[in-house]
């Protein structure tokens, strides 16, 4: 697993994202690098989030920019032992163009923006962020501010089998290897192409996707509902999986994001998006 690459704009979403790669840096080995989109110095000292801590600060004191994730690091290391390596991306302004080079040169294979989570807040997704793994090649990681600080068991990848990514299989499988979860391909037909008779998709599903590195984690279901959002509806809260990995701007995605940007996600959707671009 490569490098995790965390956006931080200091807000209580970008807190919560933090938490929830710390801990999925310490399970998987990586390390986490964190690149403030904003200037510390800009923040209004009233709107200061410190993280993990309730306390009212003191009048005229102002925390260092780094304390809020040191103190989720301790709080890690209290309750589970794990402690994994944070660095800090200093020097370099965040803008889209510099993306590429930050991530080849910290050998970063995953984004992570915290998000509004509540059905109030719930929206847009921000298009920077999507620009970012696109000029990167990595995948990104959207973490709900109301989604449970845990590590994710069940994962979901909606596909057509006939245009299932191997990249995409491929670092779920990893990312379930180390995190004793299971990846569920759920084959939904595309707008246009033939439904894959039972067997038929499970013949496909065995010959292209199956192999003996991934068998004990990867699942597979051949969904015969059409409506794309009725049948991610029932995959993430009928059947309570915990992380929805998508594909920027195809089929699924569009289905139930919308078909031009700024994207919108549901507010039957409260659970972390990973979408790999295109």
């Amino acid at each position: 697993m490569k490098n995790f690459l965390l956006f931080n704009d200091f807000s209580s979403e970008a807190e919560h994202a933090a938490e929830i790669t710390l801990l999925l840096a310490g399970k998987t080995g990586a390390n986490l690098y964190v690149w403030n989109t904003i200037e510390y110095a800009s923040i209004p000292k009233a709107e200061l989030v410190i993280a993990g801590t309730n306390e009212e600060e003191v009048p005229g004191i102002q925390a260092d920019k780094h304390t809020w994730i040191e103190k989720l690091e301790s709080k890690l290391n209290w309750e589970t032992g794990l402690r994994p390596v944070v660095h800090f991306i200093e020097g370099v302004n965040y803008v889209t163009d510099n993306v590429l080079s930050v991530a080849k040169k910290y050998d970063v294979g995953l984004l992570v923006r915290g998000i509004g989570g509540d059905a109030k807040h719930t929206g847009y997704i921000e298009a920077n962020i999507l620009r970012s793994a696109t000029k990167s090649g990595c995948p990104v990681l959207l973490i709900p501010k109301d989604f449970s600080y845990k590590v994710f068991e069940k994962m979901v990848y909606p596909t057509d089998l006939r245009f299932c990514r191997r990249d995409v299989v491929v670092f779920l499988t990893q990312m379930a290897q180390m995190l004793s979860a299971s990846v569920l391909i759920a084959n939904i037909s595309e707008k246009g192409l033939p439904y894959m008779e039972e067997n038929y998709a499970k013949s496909v599903f065995e010959d292209a996707v199956l192999n003996p590195l991934n068998h004990d984690y990867i699942y597979f279901s051949n969904i015969k509902e059409r409506d794309v959002p009725k049948a991610l509806d029932i995959l993430v809260n009928d059947m309570k999986n915990d992380l929805l990995v998508m594909v920027n701007n195809k089929f699924h995605f569009n289905e139930m994001m919308g078909h031009d940007s700024p994207y919108v996600i549901p507010e039957n959707i409260r659970i972390p998006l990973l979408i790999f671009p295109s």
